[in-house]
This record gives structure tokens, C-alpha cells and sequence, in this order.
């Protein structure tokens, strides 16, 4: 799931730095670094309101656009500290440019020449030299920020560094192919140690559950739960980013339900290769069929059922203040029609990370009015009123006027069968109405 586009062959321009670099990236400033990280952590920790009201606010477009570019130079910036190390080893990085990561946009640096270092302990600090570098500008970032009253610069600070914190940690995840995988591969020296530990994996599930005999593709015990983690992390991300981000996609209306719908759609291209892959092993180590297919039943059956599971159905919307009092808004389009009064409303701070909430309340009994609302009630984006879009406003049962004014909501419309909340919120906001 990578796409690449080479920017930049280092060639000799970076060659000539290898002086630098072994400066740079010395055990004296690598100490300094670690020190600088650990201090910057505290910074935030001291911070803890004003990242608290950075992480629960929206952002002006402008901070918004410079913060992105900061965070793309901060990943820049990783890129080029992996080319410094392995420059720093003697190495040569063949090519640096951005790619599409799992459909995102990235910066890579090869250095597939780190294989070629003798020791690889080298290998594992050339793999490590990213984060590092990420988490060194994270933490000057946080450090700037600590005496600074609250402003536009203050906020940007704060936001480039827990972003790039929170992108350094996940860059160490060693179950996918990012900076972990690749350290974690040398430090234990083993090529293909993730495909190899997920062929184990997918093996010793198939063993347990339709029985055979299986091959080891490794002997140790401990890459067959790394295996599990392999198959299980991408998932698991998937489903983290897409539950931390649906409320906001629900927001946009078709297009964002259409880009969930296209991110649910492969994680379930993930669970069916996965599938096939499973029958794949089991076919080759002779099961029978008559197992086979009573194993493959019994776990379709449980799937089906997990279908009628009971969820509680909510809808995204948000609610804004002005003259006609608080009134909560949905795009129009949406499931607005499953909204009736009494339905329970929590109203929450429209953030680009965190929506803290804010009051609990009730669908009052005025009935449904069509409304002209800014764009940026659903977005964590503030645009001003200049773009409108067209919504369904509901008044609410409030006795004064929540502060913020204006944020997110989330309306309870009852409780019904995971398969029907699933046709409600991925189905019905694309049929004609």
C-alpha cells in the first residue's frame, strides 16, 4: 500500500557532511537529545491546560495551514536524520521523496544500504535516528511554548509538538513496517521478520482451530505472539483512527461518510486476505474437508450473529448559538429524520484532537426548521461565516446558553442491531431522500 515519488539522490552533497555528522550524532549530543526529549514531556506536563484548551479548540485556517507545514517539515527533518546517520556509518542513502502511505501522504529516505553496515547496532541507530530527530524538535517546540502567554504562537508550538511526539511514537511501532519494525528486524538480524512471523501466526491459529501439520517459518515462541500482533495492529489502527475521526466525517456529510465507508471497506479487504490466506495454510496441511467446513460454519455463524448485537445508534452533528437560541444542527442529507424530541443530546468543544463535553441535554419540542449554518460547525476548522451549507436545526430543551457557544453534538436515537446502525449511518445518507 506505498506509492513513491523520488524528490531528491543525496549523492555527494551529504557525503561531504559525514564530519558533521559524526558530530551531530555523537554519544554526547545523543545524551543531550534524550535529556532534551525527557525535558520537553515536562514542559507539556506543566502546560497541561493550555494543551488541554489547544487539543478542545478549533483552529483558525491560517494556524491550521502553518501547522501542517511545520509538521511536514518536522517530517523532512526525520527523514534527513536517518540519511545522516547512515552517512554518519559510512552508508549511502540512494534516494529521498514522499509517497502515499496506506492512502497518506509521507516523506520517505532509502536507506536500504544500512543492510551492508557490519555491526547492527548501526543498523538499529540509523532506524532510530527519525524518531529521535522528530522527538528533539517536539520537545525544543514544548520548551519554546512553556513562558510564552497564550497566542496564535503558543497554540502552533503546542500543536506541532504533541503531534510530533504523538508521530515519533508511532513511528516505533514495530508492527508495521515503520522505524520499530525496521530496529526490532536488526537488532534480532532476521530479514523478513514480520512476514515470517505472521506465516507462524496465521499457522498456529490454523492448528488450533481445524488441526495439521504446520511448517515453522522461525523457531523462537516469541515471534508467533509478534505474529498476532502483525495481523491484529493494522486493524486495531484502523478502527482507533476511523472511531477517533467518524463524528467529523458524519459532519461533511456524503463525501466524508463515503471516504469511512472507503476506509471500512479495506479494513474488511484486510479481514477477507486474511481469510484466504487462513484457508490458504489449512488446504495445505491437509485438514479435512469435513472439519473444514464445519470450522469455516461455526465462525461464519459468529459472525452473522455478532450482527444483531445491540448498539446504541448516535448521530454526529454539532450546535451553534446565535438570535434563535442553541439549536443543534445536522448537514442535510444525513439521518436527520431518525432525530425526534426527547432523543438525548451531548454537546461537546469542537477539537481537532479531543471534544470534551460540555452539557447533556434533551431534543426540545419545536419541530425541525431548514437552516443556512457556517461550514465550520462541523469542522474542527474555524472559516469564519463566509461558506455556508444548508442543515436541519433542532431547538433544544437548554435553560441557558452553553459555554463555548458554538461546538459538537452527538444525538442518542435509540438502540437497535449492529447491522442496522451500520445501514443507518454507511447506507442511508447516499439514497435520495
Amino acid at each position: 500500500m506505498t506509492f513513491q515519488l523520488t524528490v531528491l539522490r543525496p549523492g555527494r552533497a551529504m557525503q561531504a557532511l559525514r564530519p558533521v555528522f559524526a558530530r551531530l550524532f555523537s554519544k554526547g549530543a545523543v545524551a543531550a537529545g534524550i535529556l532534551c526529549v525527557a525535558l520537553g514531556v515536562v514542559a507539556l506536563v506543566a502546560q497541561h491546560q493550555a494543551v488541554a484548551t489547544t487539543l478542545n479548540s478549533p483552529m483558525s485556517a491560517v494556524t491550521f495551514v502553518g501547522v501542517l507545514l511545520a509538521l511536514l517539515f518536522g517530517v523532512s527533518i526525520h527523514e534527513l536524520g536517518h540519511a545522516a546517520v547512515l552517512i554518519r556509518y559510512g552508508g549511502k542513502p540512494s534516494r529521498i521523496g514522499v509517497m502515499l502511505f496506506y492512502l497518506m501522504p509521507a516523506f520517505f529516505c532509502d536507506v536500504s544500504d544500512a543492510w551492508r553496515l557490519p555491526d547492527r547496532k548501526q543498523r538499529v541507530h540509523t532506524a532510530l535516528a527519525g524518531p529521535a530527530v522528530q522527538t528533539s524538535l517536539a520537545a525544543l517546540s514544548a520548551l519554546v511554548a512553556w513562558p510564552m502567554d497564550d497566542s496564535v504562537a503558543k497554540t502552533c508550538l503546542l500543536f506541532f509538538a504533541i503531534s510530533s511526539y504523538a508521530t515519533g511514537l508511532l513511528n516505533l511501532t514495530p508492527f508495521i513496517k515503520l522505524d520499530g519494525y525496521i530496529a526490532l528486524m536488526s537488532h534480532v538480524d532476521t530479514p523478513y521478520l514480520r512476514d515470517r512471523s505472521m506465516a507462524d501466526a496465521r499457522r498456529t491459529l490454523a492448528r488450533l482451530l481445524f488441526g495439521g501439520t504446520y511448517k515453522r517459518e522461525l523457531p523462537t515462541r516469541w515471534t508467533v505472539l509478534y505474529g498476532l500482533g502483525c495481523l491484529a495492529f493494522p486493524l486495531y489502527f484502523i478502527t482507533t483512527a476511523l472511531g477517533t475521526w467518524i463524528d467529523t466525517m458524519q459532519r461533511v456529510g456524503w463525501l466524508g461518510l463515503l471516504l469511512a465507508s472507503s476506509v471500512i471497506s479495506y479494513a474488511l479487504y484486510l479481514l477477507g486476505r486474511g481469510g484466504v490466506r487462513l484457508a490458504a495454510e489449512v488446504k495445505a496441511a491437509g485438514v479435512s474437508r469435513v472439519r473444514a467446513w464445519t470450522v469455516g460454519a461455526a465462525l461464519a455463524a459468529a459472525g452473522t450473529g455478532a450482527l444483531f448485537l445491540p448498539v446504541q445508534q448516535t448521530l454526529a452533528a454539532a450546535y451553534v448559538t446565535d438570535a434563535a437560541g442553541t439549536r443543534v444542527v445536522l448537514p442535510q442529507g444525513s439521518a436527520d429524520q431518525l432525530v425526534h424530541e426527547g432523543a438525548r443530546v451531548s454537546l461537546r468543544t469542537n477539537g481537532l484532537i479531543m471534544n470534551d463535553s460540555v452539557a447533556t441535554t434533551r431534543i426540545g419540542a419545536a419541530p425541525a426548521q431548514p437552516a443556512d449554518v457556517s461550514v465550520s460547525a462541523f469542522f474542527p476548522i474555524d472559516m469564519g461565516d463566509a461558506v455556508g451549507m444548508p442543515a436541519t436545526a433542532f431547538a433544544l430543551d437548554l435553560d441557558r446558553a452553553p459555554s463555548p457557544a458554538n461546538g459538537t453534538a452527538e444525538v442518542s436515537v435509540g438502540e437497535v442491531p449492529l447491522w442496522k446502525s451500520l445501514y443507518r449511518t454507511y447506507v442511508l445518507p447516499f439514497l435520495p431522500h
